[in-house]
């Protein structure tokens, strides 16, 4: 862990998270004692929030297994915020569906595999095993489609991933993001997947969409990440952290680089510093943030 006296000074209240590569690894595993300094977090009240470009399905999958079965969950790079407990949609920012067609069009001419992210299911037109590989590893059904354009133009995807080789990914990654330049935004989120969403999204939008819903001040959120999609929120918040393992513009753009082994201890950390705030709080607690409450203006019906 770098810069401690960064950390010493800091007094969270949100803690915003992402998955693969951040909390687990890619078997799918955590360091020892990730649940439980999870849990220690929310003890004290710092909420937890999962901010991943995994499906909602998915990403409910994994929370659960991570401890976090209730609260709000930040999935699909940002465009998507929604309730892990009961799956409703708070906040949903489709592509366009003319544009999303253009570009299962042109990633098909390309010859390389394209997933649509349909009502959160993953649709493809052929069940190659670039798709096998990825539904394997975020562990979800295939649904197959006759026209996978057309049914993007139809019903506007949340997202689209194009799945190839590492190799593959770094050669053609600039010029689609020229290409689509002004019109979307396009990022990798690890080695094989190129993502495509709406370019109003980000995981740092969502993030102040949320926490502005919940009565928490950015200065009071910490990030965790690893990867390029993972930047604009660690730069966002009060304090960004990096694993370090990230490549080295994740490593610029953060407060602290931590070890993925260490992610543990700084949770704890955290969670000290958070109960050390509430004690020194009138009354011995800290001041409750808002909930988004059943019913309420801000919850949106899931498709």
């Amino acid at each position: 862990m770098t810069s401690p006296v960064v950390l010493a000074s800091f007094r969270p209240a949100l803690v915003g998270a992402d998955l693969d590569g951040t909390l687990i690894g890619r078997d799918l595993a955590w360091a020892d004692g990730t649940p439980e300094a999870l849990a220690g977090l929310r003890a004290v009240g710092v909420r937890t929030v999962i901010c991943t470009g995994r499906m909602l399905q998915s990403a409910r999958r994994m929370a659960e297994r991570l401890g976090i079965a209730a609260g709000p969950v930040i999935c699909y790079q940002g465009a998507l915020v929604a309730d892990l407990a009961g799956g409703e949609w708070w906040r949903h920012v489709p592509m366009d569906g003319e544009t999303a067609a253009e570009v299962v069009r042109h990633v098909t001419a390309m010859g390389c595999q394209i997933n649509a992210y349909i009502d959160d299911e993953l649709c493809v037109e052929e069940v190659t095993r670039w798709a096998r590989r990825y539904a394997e590893h975020v562990e979800v059904a295939i649904e197959t489609v006759p026209d996978l354009e057309a049914a993007v133009r139809r019903r506007p995807p949340t997202k689209l991933v194009l799945v190839t080789a590492t190799e593959q990914a770094d050669e053609i990654l600039p010029g689609l993001q020229q290409r689509w330049h002004g019109r979307l935004y396009v990022v990798r989120s690890q080695p094989e997947y190129i993502e495509f969403v709406d370019l109003s999204v980000s995981k740092s939008g969502a993030l102040a969409w949320l926490c502005e819903r919940l009565g928490v001040v950015r200065e009071q959120v910490v990030t965790l990440g690893d990867g390029m999609n993972d930047v604009d929120m660690l730069r966002w918040a009060g304090l960004g952290v990096a694993v370090a393992e990230a490549a080295a513009p994740v490593r610029a753009a953060a407060d602290l680089v931590v070890p993925r082994a260490d992610i543990p201890a700084l949770l704890r950390e955290l969670a000290e510093r958070a109960a050390s705030q509430a004690k020194a709080a009138p009354g011995g607690e800290a001041p409750p943030s808002r909930g988004l409450g059943a019913g309420g203006e801000h919850r949106c019906s899931s498709p």
